[in-house]
């Protein structure tokens, strides 16, 4: 859906209302030419006027000749039944959404539009420092702690709170800080989590901000090691979990397709699967016979001689 608009010229104004109709249909064709030329068009007016192929002055077959190069079909519909065209013209605005306050909102919430990507952008943490109370309080009454860090970013320059040579960061951008740093360095633990985030931000709370972020990570909690050693003894040694300890050697075959009776699309296959238990890593490989020094010899060709050399 798509609309468009135009401003008329003064001898466009003077035109009655169902050539007007008729110009707005030809502006709209023309505005969306690359999308609709050769396209199945209908166009709806609820006007009966551009329906008829009789035409009174030279302005409207001039409009009407623009519009055949596209083949629309003209169709008459009431206007009670032609609700998307009006639209905008139509749509019920309460007096309140056109109030001072309404467009003030407006324009703070323009102020919130920051980049993306990164939460600690400059513009958008000094935006979030002047929101936070109990921050400008702390800048107000420990000046000498807190105070104000020029940083740039991109093109522009702001000041930031900072305490010690590092960002105070606001409330509102806590937990977003700590995930993004989460995310960026590959789900690191609470501690790494914690002395990373620290070189640069600072906030009441960093550590157990960090250690919540950590807890609520899916991909930490699916892929973290369980502690199963208490009442517990350890695995033996055995040959199943050691890796690259011993092959397992597997001949299959032969697979038959085909017709016996038609020998061109007669085939039978032999194979020999070479696996590690340890690992899970298995290749097979097509073999032409299915002896023993044909399988040690594909054994040594495919496996020996590109893994590590097997203890038993």
């Amino acid at each position: 859906m798509a609309f468009c608009s135009r401003k008329l010229n003064p001898v466009q104004t003077r035109c009655r209302t169902a050539e007007r109709e008729l110009l707005s249909a030809a502006e709209t064709l023309k505005e969306h030419r690359n999308t609709l030329l050769g396209q199945q068009i209908e166009v709806f007016t609820d006007h009966k006027n551009p329906v008829c192929k009789h035409f009174n002055t030279e302005r409207v077959v001039r409009w009407r000749l623009l519009t055949e190069e596209f083949g629309p079909k003209l169709t008459h519909v009431k206007g009670v039944n032609k609700t998307v065209a009006d639209a905008l013209s139509r749509l019920k605005i309460a007096e309140e959404e056109f109030s001072a306050e309404a467009f003030a909102n407006e324009l703070a919430n323009e102020e919130e539009e920051f980049p993306t990507g990164h939460p600690l952008s400059c513009e958008e943490t000094a935006f979030r420092q002047k929101k936070d109370r109990w921050l400008q309080n702390k800048f107000r009454t420990q000046p000498k702690l807190h105070v104000k860090k020029p940083c740039a970013f991109s093109d522009s320059m702001h000041k930031l709170i900072a305490k010690n040579d590092k960002i105070c960061v606001p409330k509102s951008l806590q937990h977003k800080c700590a995930e993004w740093h989460h995310l960026t360095l590959m789900h690191p633990g609470e501690q790494r989590l914690e002395l990373t985030t620290a070189q640069r931000c600072t906030w009441i709370g960093l550590k157990p901000t960090c250690v919540r972020v950590c807890k609520n990570c899916k991909n930490c909690t699916a892929s973290k090691e369980r502690d199963q050693k208490t009442g517990l003894l350890p695995p033996k040694p055995t040959p199943e979990i050691i890796p690259w300890h011993t092959p397992c050697v597997d001949p299959a075959g032969p697979c038959k397709f085909g017709d016996k009776k038609k020998p061109e699309t007669h085939i039978e296959l032999h194979c020999v699967t070479m696996a590690d238990p340890a690992t899970g890593f298995f290749e097979t490989v097509e073999i032409g016979q299915k002896i023993a020094d044909a399988i040690a010899n594909w054994l040594e060709i495919h496996w020996l001689a590109r893994h590590p050399w097997p203890t038993k």
